[in-house]
């Protein structure tokens, strides 16, 4: 029975592009992020603050923006993720011309004056800034990387440490733990912390996020390195 064997100039061009496809994967996920963002809004403005959902969304823009530490940075991160949906799209300078009264009646602004009346501009508005908010709360989870690195750091070298004394021992060891180790970070902990963190529209203090999801991101990358390859 004939094997089939890899293509190596395949290998090579993946390894080559490799930061393409990952910046490709992180702006679709990004995207995905970013809707789950704003229908998890409309749905709060819909059922949480049905008397006055855009006063329901400033408040917890508000509330955000004065727990970071960088609210410069914050502001920016704010702006192009509004820009992203609204800026080059040109339904924010549409939404500025209804306010004047100017919106044409012809092209592209003729299309979207029934969403700048009634609950469709109500509901317009709170997508608007729902996006505001998500960019804040992405500037304030970018602003952990570091101190995650350098927990992830630590846990790495003492992992290292500690698979080096069990091999010098004699110790047998499959790589089911660093595999289910890689599994609950990869698709478990990261991705589902991160979207529950952007996503939801309550107040979620990131003290009470960072330190329980530190804690097993710490001991998920320790295992990592500590069976990091099966030998026996």
């Amino acid at each position: 029975m004939a094997t089939k064997t890899r293509d190596g100039n395949a290998d090579g061009v993946k390894s080559f592009f490799w930061v393409v496809d990952l910046a490709i994967h992180a702006v679709l996920w990004l995207l995905l992020a970013s809707i789950l963002a704003v229908v998890a809004d409309l749905a709060a403005a819909h059922y949480l603050w049905r008397e006055d959902p855009v006063s329901g969304m400033q408040e917890l823009l508000r509330y955000y923006l004065s727990e970071t530490t960088n609210p410069g940075l914050a502001a920016r991160a704010a702006d192009a993720a509004y820009w992203g949906w609204f800026g080059w799209t040109g339904v924010d300078a549409s939404a500025r011309s209804w306010d004047a009264g100017v919106l044409p009646s012809h092209g592209l602004g003729s299309y979207l004056r029934p969403a700048f009346s009634g609950a469709t501009r109500e509901g317009l508005v709170v997508a608007m800034y729902g996006l505001k908010l998500f960019g804040v709360r992405f500037a304030m989870l970018a602003m952990t990387i570091p101190q995650f690195a350098l927990a992830i750091a630590v846990a790495v070298l003492d992992g290292l440490v500690a698979r080096d004394l069990r091999r010098a021992q004699g110790g047998h060891e499959s790589a089911t733990r660093y595999h289910h180790a890689k599994h609950f970070l990869t698709f478990g902990v990261i991705p589902l912390t991160a979207v529950i963190w952007l996503a939801a529209p309550v107040r979620l203090p990131i003290y009470l996020l960072f330190w329980p999801v530190s804690v097993m991101i710490v001991i998920a990358v320790w295992n990592m390195a500590k069976y990091f390859k099966k030998y026996t």
